[in-house]
């Protein structure tokens, strides 16, 4: 068909294919979610390839896809935090961005009932619950026998914790589905502002404090994804549900007035004066249509911004199908607008979503 006649979860499918992403650890996970959401016959032998090369590639610690093979990114593109915190930082790794792959491994063993994707998942899942933690338990971003630091990212819900439910699902393991509530948990008790009821980016335990602390469009997106996700495996009378649906709930309702006339949130949701921002508008469209079909929120006020904010990044979609004006990586509040696999990824998983 040609590319005129494409519409452009057609395009964005095809651009999303066309990329080289082997090995880019949570960018990789986030690209075979999206390709699985999509779910055409091209978009799934994509996504098997990506996920069986991250199986095969999966290191002794047990993270996928080469483990974490690369440091923090220093940022080029902004003075976004502290002097100090990126030396500090420098030469840290990701303890937990691999896990985003394992959403895609555990499909496969849905798919496919393949032991090889549950034993990969179940060497992930003891990789995660390997590091040491925060005083309360949270699982840091990064190996604090590296930083010499433990912090905790909002980017973590999202890789660790609707892994660690889906795996809880799996695996019939009750362990992991409590794990999945808490880290939710524990992040928010840290990241998540009382006043406003939308999360800051990172927190750091000694010193007490925030190096980055804005209230970034694809971080608040990260948490209301992740708790869309565990909220949808996770057992009816489990303990600790009434507080994640409740966490969830009031931090759709602090997003919902935030958004922009055009359909787009802004990369700082708080600040219309930074641009419109094309991921974190996605993944708000996606966790509210999740809600919706949950039963979770309410039809009447969340599925028309949902609808609004897909629509307004379905018309940034390029001809090739590169989903535009995505905060490029890591984020935060000077990033460059650009395309990325990511990007790509939450388009197709918010269109799923609201089929």
């Amino acid at each position: 068909m040609p590319a005129d006649e494409l519409t452009p979860v057609q395009r964005a499918a095809s651009y999303l294919r066309s990329l080289d992403i082997d090995g880019q650890s949570w960018i990789t996970g986030v690209a075979i979610n999206g390709l699985l959401a999509e779910g055409g016959d091209e978009s799934v032998e994509r996504a098997k390839h990506l996920v069986d090369t991250a199986v095969a590639t999966q290191n002794d610690a047990g993270q996928l896809s080469y483990g974490p093979s690369y440091p923090i990114e220093v940022f080029s593109h902004g003075r976004e935090y502290e002097a100090s915190w990126e030396l500090t930082v420098k030469k840290c790794m990701n303890t937990n961005n691999s896990t985003a792959i394992g959403h895609g491994v555990l499909d496969f063993y849905d798919r496919t009932g393949e032991d090889r994707y549950l034993d990969a998942a179940e060497r992930a899942y003891e990789s995660l619950l390997s590091f040491d933690r925060t005083e309360d338990g949270g699982i840091p971003h990064h190996d604090p026998d590296l930083a010499g630091i433990k912090s905790l990212w909002i980017d973590s819900v999202y890789m660790m914790c609707p892994f660690l439910a889906r795996y809880g699902a799996a695996a019939g393991d009750a362990d992991a589905f409590d794990e999945a509530v808490d880290q939710i948990l524990i992040h928010a008790a840290h990241l998540r502002d009382g006043h406003t009821g939308l999360f800051r980016h990172i927190w750091v335990e000694q010193p007490n404090h925030y190096p980055q602390g804005a209230f970034w469009a694809r971080g608040n997106g990260w948490a209301a994804a992740a708790s869309a996700d565990v909220l949808e495996r996770l057992p009816e009378d489990h303990p600790k549900r009434d507080d994640l649906l409740d966490l969830f709930r009031s931090h759709c309702e602090a997003l919902l007035p935030l958004q922009d006339g055009s359909g787009f949130w802004h990369n700082l949701v708080d600040d219309p004066h930074t641009p419109l921002e094309s991921s974190g508008t996605l993944m708000f469209a996606y966790a509210f249509a999740r809600g919706i079909d949950l039963g979770l929120l309410d039809e009447e006020t969340y599925r028309r911004p949902a609808e609004d904010g897909l629509a307004a990044v379905s018309r940034v979609v390029g001809e090739e199908g590169a989903v535009n004006r995505v905060a490029g990586p890591p984020g935060g509040p000077e990033a460059p607008l650009t395309d990325t696999p990511y990007g790509q990824g939450w388009f197709l998983m918010a269109a799923a979503a609201l089929d």
